[in-house]
């Protein structure tokens, strides 16, 4: 059971996105497609957008993946000392992980938005 509790955790949704983040750096997506990549209006508004928003946003998934995975497993680290039953130990995981893979989709969308608009000028 203890190492349950060190498997799935915070830290599991930052192995999620580090994996995402590795394989899209991996294999990025060469053309605009509605399918795999970046996919926004601003991104998808032509070949330079999708490029630079597909790269800027790949290295912040690696590096929020990082964060996600460290934070997690000091978080499991924590939740091992404290008294808590297994159920209100396996809920407390299962919002924290879901806070975490929200608050990371959220910091990653404004971001890549928010460098793409500083990037290029957005009047054509």
């Amino acid at each position: 059971m203890i190492f349950a509790n060190w498997i799935v955790g915070p830290h599991l949704i930052g192995v999620l996105f580090l994996l995402a983040g590795l394989i899209q750096k991996r294999y990025p997506p060469k053309q605009i497609n509605s399918l795999y990549g970046y996919r926004t209006t601003l991104s998808m508004k032509n070949q330079q957008n999708w490029d630079e928003g597909n790269r800027y946003s790949t290295a912040l998934i690696i590096k929020c993946g990082w964060v996600l995975v460290i934070t997690g497993i000091i978080i499991t680290a924590l939740f091992m000392l404290l008294p808590l039953s297994p159920e209100a130990r396996t809920l407390t995981k299962i919002i924290l992980m879901l806070v975490g893979a929200f608050a990371t989709v959220m910091v990653l969308f404004r971001s890549t938005e928010k460098h793409l608009k500083n990037t290029f000028d957005q009047t054509t």
